[in-house]
């Protein structure tokens, strides 16, 4: 298959991204060179946010009306739809992700972009407040030129549903994606000017991690909407502080699972299998920390190495594959050091043997440990089991180091289990059950502790990007 070449977007135009690190995208299921990586230009950054400043002062998005925005909207979202299958092989080859699974990402761009569009008509730009004198009236405003900085994950889904929000709330934006993964944000920019978004709405650089140093440290970047790391959030957070940036950042989280007393433990064991695993385990919500009575500790570990080891592990282009390679070779290192620092730390290591030998591929792995585990996020596929002795100590390892994006907590009794998963430190806590998808239509969710600023949530989303401005007529006769 043929490949996007890395353009940089600048006011509508596609560029050569001409530098180069010596650095090449692979295939992670078998280590090949694939294509050479391309960096856009310090220049070209500064040019990209300068086109994003102009089309936000002079209005030439914001100023139309949401139902002629989301016409715009849906007109990309229709693109996008044409070319599903195409974004599905990219993403699995960026991303290690299996191919069954970027499919469902790449058939739901275009349904993520019809429900920014029609959240935003129904939200409107400005509408009138109640108010004696009549007159007055809430705008929602654009901050201006907003950053959006995407992880490697799930290249696509991110690129379009921060993309898809900010533009139904009228911003304008510069995307970064990341370097191991910037196919699916090249077909999407090729989408917005297909869809006849104005120029210098949407632009796109191109590189690692000191072109996306540059973009949040300019200036004129207003907000900064961020999912990745935690390191590289605290960075952004610092940069963007002295000039008080509005910031968005999704980052890490050892989400920690509690099995309480009366749960089925071979339910529990599928259920968080199917969790960790998902994304060939490079899901930022995915359970990371099991929590089980100590004396039904090692039959957990037993369940949980026999599930992973039933499930299809091979390439993520193949339509049987439940668990691919991760995806690139620093990622299935990092997983083996944390690995190997468990077993130095007295855990015992269960892994699967199945794993191909080429490729970015790491054996899905248990590992037996007591405590609260290693300090750094474990991105990937693999699970520590700890025992406690009551539920107190459970909730107290659980709130533990890195924490708060989600939390998991299996019981035959639903509403204790409930109950007890008010007492975690998460934002979304599911009880028996580990799925990607929100519980809710309405679901929304902080992210807690160290786990980023900002939240999910449709609604919270569209907010990000717009402040909320009150103008009308005083009132007369105030006594102060």
């Amino acid at each position: 298959m043929t490949y996007p070449a890395l353009r940089t977007w600048i006011g509508g135009v596609a560029e050569e991204s001409p530098e180069s690190d010596g650095t090449w995208l692979h295939d992670p299921n078998t280590g090949e060179r694939l294509a050479a990586s391309a960096s856009s230009t310090l220049d070209q950054v500064d040019r990209a946010v300068a086109a994003a400043q102009e089309a936000h002062d002079d209005a030439r998005w914001r100023s139309l009306a949401p139902e002629r925005r989301a016409e715009k909207l849906i007109a990309l979202a229709d693109w996008l739809d044409e070319r599903a299958e195409e974004i599905a092989r990219l993403d699995a080859l960026n991303s290690g992700v299996p191919i069954s699974i970027t499919r469902l990402f790449g058939g739901a761009n275009g349904g993520t972009l019809r429900d920014a569009a029609r959240r935003a008509v129904e939200v409107g730009d400005v509408r009138d407040l109640p108010s004696t004198q009549g007159g007055v009236r809430l705008h929602r405003v654009p901050w201006g030129p907003t950053a959006l900085i995407l992880p490697w994950n799930a290249p696509s889904a991110m690129a379009v549903k921060k993309t898809a929000f900010a533009l139904a709330a009228g911003a304008t934006v510069v995307l970064k994606p990341s370097s191991f993964s910037p196919w699916s944000a090249q077909l999407l920019l090729e989408g917005v000017h297909a869809a006849g978004i104005p120029d210098g709405v949407v632009g796109l650089v191109q590189g690692s991690g000191g072109i996306g140093r540059a973009l949040v440290a300019d200036e004129r970047i207003a907000a900064i909407s961020m999912t990745g790391s935690t390191p590289t959030g605290r960075a952004i957070a610092a940069t963007a502080a002295p000039r008080f940036a509005r910031l968005q950042l999704e980052l890490g989280s050892n989400n920690a699972a509690i099995v309480r007393a009366d749960a089925d433990l071979e339910a529990a064991a599928k259920a968080l299998t199917d969790g960790v695993l998902k994304l060939s385990g490079q899901w930022c919500e995915a359970p990371r920390r099991v929590l089980v009575d100590r004396e039904r500790r090692d039959e957990l570990a037993a369940l949980l190495i026999a599930e992973f080891g039933r499930r299809v592990i091979g390439s993520s282009l193949d339509d049987a594959t439940e668990v691919g390679p991760v995806a690139f070779a620093a990622r299935r290192d990092e997983l083996a050091a944390q690995r190997d620092r468990l077993a130095d730390a007295g855990a015992e290591v269960l892994s699967v043997s199945q794993t191909p030998a080429q490729g970015w591929f790491f054996a899905p792995t248990v590992a037996v440990l007591d405590g609260p585990g290693l300090a750094d996020e474990v991105f990937g596929p693999m699970l520590l089991v700890g025992g406690y002795a009551d539920e107190d100590e459970a909730v107290a390892l659980a709130n533990t180091g890195q924490v708060g994006l989600a939390g998991y907590v299996f019981g035959a009794d639903e509403e204790a289990a409930a109950a007890l998963g008010t007492r975690l430190v998460a934002g979304e806590v599911k009880v028996n059950g580990t799925s990607v998808l929100d519980m809710s239509p309405e679901s929304a969710q902080s992210f807690f502790g160290a786990s980023g600023l900002g939240g999910h949530g449709d609604a919270d989303v569209l907010d990000f990007f717009v402040g909320k401005q009150v103008v009308g007529s005083d009132r007369p006769g105030l006594p102060l």
